[in-house]
């Protein structure tokens, strides 16, 4: 018995830079593959593959219209996802709604039986992968960047020892801003901050009451 299909669609992307893989050479593909295809259901987008399919408008009035035994054709998978991980995500989206997708230059069918089971868990398999480099790749960049004493996180809130240390530093006309921030660690507004500050009601040092001298800036 042959499976219901139900309506059918394509989808088209390209950059404004990808010439190769132009919006007309992508549409007269989907549409000789499929006579049955109306032109005026091939949703086309223009704009970067770097961009996640939720900010892609037109791909996202697709998938809110699909229904069970729609078919979605595509002229390649990388048309679709930016990665693996997003990939999977929008073909996770076809089927959670009972639709199919279909890749015409890569031959894939997710509707297929065991070819789409074994397609769907190559890209599950991979997407993990990604993600496990990604995640190594960051814990390495965080290890060096730990191990030059560069500070991570969130700035360290300035406490009354730094404001002091601040104001002691400002006193010193051979220092910078440039300098001072970089000894302490502190940012250009943090320094301004703590010159701000009132220290009423802390314990100060003598030096915090000495007059201000201009220094380099």
């Amino acid at each position: 018995m042959e499976a219901t299909i139900g309506k059918k669609f394509g989808y088209v992307r390209t950059s404004t830079a990808d010439q190769h893989n132009g919006i007309d050479v992508q549409i007269d593909a989907l549409l000789a593959h499929d006579d049955q295809l109306d032109r005026r259901d091939i949703f086309v987008e223009q704009v970067s593959g770097g961009l996640h399919h939720t900010k892609r408008p037109r791909l996202h009035e697709l998938l809110a219209q699909l229904t069970e035994n729609d078919v979605v054709y595509i002229y390649r998978t990388d048309r679709l996802g930016r990665s693996t991980s997003d990939l999977l995500t929008i073909v996770e989206k076809i089927k959670g709604v009972g639709a199919r997708l279909v890749s015409i230059t890569d031959s894939i069918d997710t509707g297929t039986g065991m070819v789409a089971d074994m397609f769907l868990a190559l890209l599950s398999v991979v997407s993990q992968y990604e993600r496990s480099l990604i995640s190594d790749r960051t814990k390495s960049s965080l290890k060096v960047l730990k191990d030059r004493g560069v500070q991570l996180g969130r700035p360290r809130k300035i406490t009354p020892v730094t404001i002091r240390q601040v104001r002691a530093m400002h006193d010193d006309p051979e220092l910078s801003v440039k300098d001072i921030c970089g000894s302490l660690g502190i940012s250009r507004s943090s320094y301004y901050q703590a010159l701000r500050t009132d220290l009423v009601g802390i314990d100060q040092s003598p030096l915090e009451t000495t007059p201000h001298h201009p220094h380099v800036l």
